[in-house]
């Protein structure tokens, strides 16, 4: 809550950047070919690696460790 109330100008201002950029067509095809590049498959592969490998890491027990492994075996042959 902290965060907000120091912050709350430059969180207003680049919201109405975001929302008044949406009515440029030039700023519009930007923003969403910026989506398009987020959300293609390479991107969510390795978030969801990312956060799968530190889920892992953080569990005291072995069975996700070889789970994991076998995961990261047949997302590399993918």
């Amino acid at each position: 809550m902290e965060f907000l109330k120091d912050y709350w100008e430059m969180i207003l201002g680049a919201a109405a950047v975001l929302v008044g950029g949406w009515y440029v067509p030039f700023l519009r095809t930007m923003y969403v070919a910026g989506f398009k590049a987020m959300v293609s498959e390479k991107v969510l592969k390795a978030v969801f690696m990312g956060m799968a490998e530190k889920l892992v890491k953080s569990s005291k027990n072995k069975l996700d460790d070889v789970w994991f492994s076998q995961l990261k075996k047949n997302m590399d042959k993918a």
